[in-house]
């Protein structure tokens, strides 16, 4: 990963904390501008904790082999602790590192880095200074099975944006947009204290499905060079994956709790919506422009109208 120490310290510094002290193999972190509870969800750290004197987070640097030496240092270090390593941590490894102990190793790291890079694109600065998004605010209305039976999610990151994380990220040396077709659905769930509806976009070609989490605009053409890709998932199959992902996403866990010979049994069971309260309706295809960047590291493919890394291979 190029410039790994440099992208590790942007990284920390674009989230909003503080490199107090920072030399190889160990960065100390703190922010005094942040409160706590900010702190913990903007570093999407569950079990961050906090001393009532203390706000700091130590992270112990590792070459591509964790040493005892490492392991020292982890054991010394204050606050909540994180081990990054620009390399994948095996699972012997893992063993032998504290279960408090966060692990930040390639596979964690590389989404990681390109979402900051992506993120960084998206706000573009006003002349006031006040940051603002790139794309629609509100959602921009479109009746596919009116124009033609598909229409293509307008991207709102460009080529430079992804070159920039394919350089940092992957040492990227080729890339291709590629447009992904996608089934498109609108859905409504039915539940006791009333119903839930929205959207939802399913690829024809690895059934992977997505929730419509933000304003999109679609356009019937797209200017720069690309390849169209075909689905190769049919109508029916992905009618079903779409139930079934709809069914998932608003199962809920419930307990349940009786008594037995006088002891009190509980249960922890997962409860979907039933077939017959969710109503499903395809509305056409829609082609999702991808970017798919071959590296001599990794291979990135990202969603170019979400400004999202949607997988990485090795």
């Amino acid at each position: 990963m190029k410039d790994f120490y440099k992208t590790l310290i942007e990284y920390i510094e674009y989230k909003g904390y503080t490199p107090v002290k920072s030399e190889e193999g160990k960065i100390i972190v703190e922010s005094e501008k942040k409160e706590k509870d900010a702190l913990r969800d903007d570093l999407e750290i569950d079990e961050l904790r906090f001393e009532e004197d203390e706000e700091k987070i130590t992270m112990v640097v590792v070459s591509p082999v964790v040493h005892e030496d490492d392991l020292l240092r982890l054991e010394e270090a204050d606050g909540h602790r994180i081990l990054v390593s620009p390399e994948e941590v095996p699972p012997e490894t893992r063993d032998s590192i504290p279960d408090d102990v966060e692990i930040w190793d390639r596979g964690e790291l590389i989404p990681r880095f390109g979402e900051m890079v992506l993120e960084k694109a998206l706000l573009k600065g006003e002349d006031e200074g006040i940051e603002g998004i790139k794309g629609p605010k509100e959602e921009v209305d479109f009746d596919i099975e009116h124009e033609g039976g598909e229409r293509i999610l307008s991207p709102i990151i460009d080529f430079e944006d992804v070159s920039e994380v394919g350089e940092k990220i992957a040492n990227g040396f080729k890339y291709t947009l590629e447009l992904v077709p996608h089934y498109l659905y609108t859905y409504e769930v039915k539940k006791d204290e009333g119903s839930e509806s929205g959207k939802l976009y399913l690829n024809a070609i690895s059934g992977k499905p997505n929730f419509w989490e933000r304003p999109f605009e679609s356009i019937d053409k797209i200017k720069r060079s690309h390849v169209k890709m075909e689905p190769n998932i049919s109508e029916g199959e992905s009618t079903e994956k779409a139930l079934d992902a709809v069914k998932d996403n608003y199962s809920e866990k419930k307990v349940k709790k009786w008594e037995e010979d006088g002891t009190t049994i509980m249960e922890k069971e997962r409860e979907e919506p039933q077939e017959e309260d969710v109503e499903l309706e395809k509305k056409g295809m829609i082609y999702v422009p991808m970017w798919a960047i071959e590296g001599t590291e990794k291979i990135l493919v990202i969603n170019a109208a979400r400004g999202k890394i949607e997988r990485a291979i090795t």
